[in-house]
């Protein structure tokens, strides 16, 4: 927030979200192999070598829909700049029905990927006997029971406010706290939001630009499926109010509306008025959102605690 700004009253972040912490463990497949039998020109002690204790395509199955569910989350939620630690999202009420039930289908989605692994997992370990050979330590292989327990999950959703029986000195003093907190959240909201826009369609505007011998960039399907996604969530997760943000996302979006990750391949003409429409958005942003002074705050990323 610049220097003497006051916050809006009007935005209520309390009021219309909550937080959603999400926990997640799994078996880690990576060790550190002893410096005394590391075999360099070097001084052992500034080399570090580490092993993959499994090939297991099951295990990087269940990681890579660990990833999926954090994209999900993050593309639902208020984003922030280090206000917040990892797994912790601040959830629009309007979204927290739709984020559940997703929860959920990932938990049996997951159990099933974590179920595949586990019944793959003493054959695996007897593969790693003539994949590491004298780096293999049984030590590294728990029973199967106890790499079942390594497999966790869970969330919940938290509320916070000030507690009505402090005293009136006390009351006051922490609303006051309270306000400055939710003052610099609201700004790194907005930072946050510019930011990931910005990036998105500078990105987009790159992708659809033409080389210099005439030939087409290339880009995934993604580029368009990413941008879909924001600007199906953006107005949920614009609880600070940033008309000004706003006007340029609904800019950018009806350039967008009906077009295809295809017609963008095959449609030159659209394709060409997309991107001047996302290189004007892209200027304006970088003329009068980016420009501004802000403050960045950077917390420790200490544990929660529920």
């Amino acid at each position: 927030m610049q220097d003497g700004q006051q916050p809006n009253p009007s935005i209520d972040l309390a009021a219309n979200s909550v937080m959603l912490v999400v926990r997640m463990g799994r078996l880690g497949n990576r060790r550190k192999v002893p410096t005394n039998m590391v075999t360099v020109d070097a001084d052992p002690e500034a080399v570090h070598v580490g092993k993959e204790l499994l090939e297991s395509p099951e295990l990087k199955a269940v990681t890579a829909e660990d990833d999926a569910l954090r994209h999900w989350l993050y593309a639902r939620s208020l984003p922030s700049y280090g206000t917040l630690r990892d797994g912790v999202y601040r959830l629009p009420l309007t979204l927290v029905d739709q984020v559940d039930e997703e929860l959920e289908a990932f938990r049996q989605r997951r159990q099933a990927l974590i179920d595949k692994f586990l019944d793959r997992y003493p054959a695996m370990v007897n593969e790693a006997v003539a994949r590491l050979r004298t780096l293999y330590n049984p030590a590294d292989y728990p029973h199967l029971a106890q790499v079942a327990d390594k497999f966790t999950f869970d969330y919940r959703y938290l509320a916070f406010m000030t507690p009505q029986t402090l005293s009136a000195r006390l009351l006051s003093r922490e609303r006051a706290k309270a306000a400055a907190e939710v003052s610099t959240e609201i700004e790194e909201i907005k930072i946050a939001l510019r930011t990931g826009f910005a990036e998105l369609i500078a990105h987009a505007a790159d992708r659809l630009a033409m080389q210099p011998d005439g030939k087409k960039v290339t880009f995934r399907d993604s580029m368009v499926t990413n941008m879909e996604e924001f600007f199906g969530y953006f107005a949920a997760r614009n609880l600070v109010g940033d008309e000004e943000l706003a006007a340029l996302v609904e800019r950018a979006r009806e350039s967008m509306k009906g077009v295809t990750a295809q017609v963008l391949r095959t449609d030159d003409i659209t394709r060409a008025s997309v991107k001047e429409t996302l290189d004007q958005v892209k200027a304006e942003m970088d003329r009068n959102l980016m420009a501004r002074p802000t403050r960045r705050l950077i917390l420790d990323r200490e544990e929660v605690k529920p």
